[in-house]
């Protein structure tokens, strides 16, 4: 295992066959907007290459930890247990007290068995869902009654869909704004920066979409991630307007015609968490359309001290107040 520089992880992991949108070129931009010097970069072997990983440096308490969203695959559809177990184990050898992986790989038994065989486990507390709906866009498009119905509620609206080819600072400052009305009134986290999200879109990769009403005002987004046969759903806002006129409904089917279109097998419609909460809402859109569903390999952890696995749980949930899946 190699540590390399950024240019060379992403002039090496450009023919990748896997490379979820946490590893791409745009995801570091979008980040690094504040600070490059947070990130990392490593590879299993410059000259034939089969697995490598961007990792985000955090230090907090005095401790330095290692998180890295996903991996890069040559070929996801091969696994190495023994390239899994070396390259992970490697990572351990460095100089952090902790490493923490969330993978987007569709669940395999070999990467699992790689990974614990490298001395991680799963932590102790899970706050991202390790579920997905894979929708095959090539196959005849299956809704549930409450789409149907959503359908024929925005019909009724002169609505337009569209598909950003070239983002400009307009597009990105109206994106924002309803980002900003949307996570005030929900009162969640995760307002978007102009100058991150400008960033974001340097990278083909990412593509944005909008939908206006009869007025020609946007009331309606989406960012997706699209590479290598799949296109993924990043971030989406919806205003009041948008919300009344079921733009949610009309932004995916048309999304999904779009990437039909274009080539695309699959629509991975983002993590979802089906709950006794009002996460469930989400759980249930998102399982109207007819997909399959799709496990990925989700969190594993390293710690330096095993004292640190029980910290890290109760620091994340009652510190940084964040939601067990």
């Amino acid at each position: 295992m190699l540590q390399i520089d950024k240019n060379t992880f992403f002039n090496i992991t450009h023919t990748f066959a896997f490379v979820p949108f946490t590893q791409s070129k745009g995801w570091w931009a979008y980040h690094s907007t504040k600070d490059e010097n947070r990130f990392t970069f490593f590879v299993d072997c410059i000259e034939k290459p089969a697995i490598a990983c961007m990792g985000h440096i955090k230090k907090s308490f005095g401790l330095k930890m290692l998180q890295i969203d996903g991996e890069c695959l040559v070929d996801e559809q091969n696994i190495d247990c023994k390239k899994i177990k070396e390259f992970y184990k490697k990572i351990t050898q460095t100089n952090y007290d902790m490493v923490e992986i969330n993978s987007s790989l569709s669940y395999n038994a070999l990467y699992e068995i790689g990974i614990r065989q490298a001395g991680y486990l799963r932590p102790v507390g899970m706050f991202s869902t390790p579920l997905s709906i894979l929708i095959d866009l090539q196959k005849p498009r299956e809704y549930d009654k409450n789409w149907k119905q959503n359908l024929k509620k925005a019909a009724k609206y002169q609505l337009e869909f569209s598909h950003i080819s070239q983002v400009t600072e307009n597009d990105v400052e109206d994106y924002c704004v309803m980002n900003k009305e949307m996570t005030s009134r929900k009162r969640i986290a995760g307002e978007l920066s102009t100058e991150a999200l400008t960033a974001l879109f340097s990278d083909e990769h990412f593509e944005l979409f909008f939908v206006e009403n009869e007025a020609k005002e946007r009331i309606a987004g989406e960012i997706t991630y699209s590479r290598n046969n799949i296109s993924t759903s990043i971030y989406a806002v919806n205003s009041p307007e948008g919300r009344k006129k079921a733009t949610a409904y009309f932004r995916y089917n048309k999304i999904y015609d779009y990437y039909k279109k274009q080539g695309y097998q699959f629509f991975d419609c983002g993590r979802i968490s089906p709950a006794v909460h009002k996460k469930n809402d989400v759980f249930l859109f998102k399982n109207g359309v007819k997909g399959d569903y799709l496990l990925y390999c989700g969190e594993w952890s390293w710690y330096k001290k095993q004292i640190y696995r029980p910290l890290m749980y109760f620091v994340k949930k009652y510190l940084f107040k964040r939601v067990e899946v």
